[in-house]
């Protein structure tokens, strides 16, 4: 009895200790960005219209994701490939915006709104 109460303490012990270790991000909000909580119609999609409505990428003319639907754009966030594309050296052909690139206050607020669950408000 004494070595089965022993070994079930030992797996209670050995279970409980595997844990999944979660990373937080945290965004540095920039020098000059005047919030930290943001709304999609007032400050995401003006940052959209202005980087990645061209004629060549995501305003539906074309192939290309139309990002001037919110649930098109929140799709692409869901995926995890629209955040990754951000971060990307702008030497990489993949880097968005493509061709340029988006002030430290735009980039963190972008980013900030996705870790605030890119809500349509």
């Amino acid at each position: 009895m004494k070595s089965k109460n022993f070994f079930f303490f030992i797996g209670i012990i050995f279970f409980s200790s595997c844990v999944k270790d979660v990373q937080q991000l945290i965004l540095v909000k920039p020098a000059g960005c005047d919030s930290v909580a943001f709304s999609y119609l007032n400050d995401i999609k003006p940052i959209i219209s202005e980087h990645c409505f061209g004629s060549t990428c995501h305003s539906g003319g074309n192939s290309n994701y139309n990002y001037s639907t919110y649930e098109v754009f929140a799709d692409r966030i869901r995926s995890g490939r629209l955040e990754e594309r951000l971060m990307l050296p702008k030497q990489d052909p993949m880097h968005m915006p493509q061709g340029g690139s988006l002030s430290d206050c735009d980039l963190f607020t972008l980013r900030e709104w996705i870790h605030q669950g890119f809500k349509n408000n």
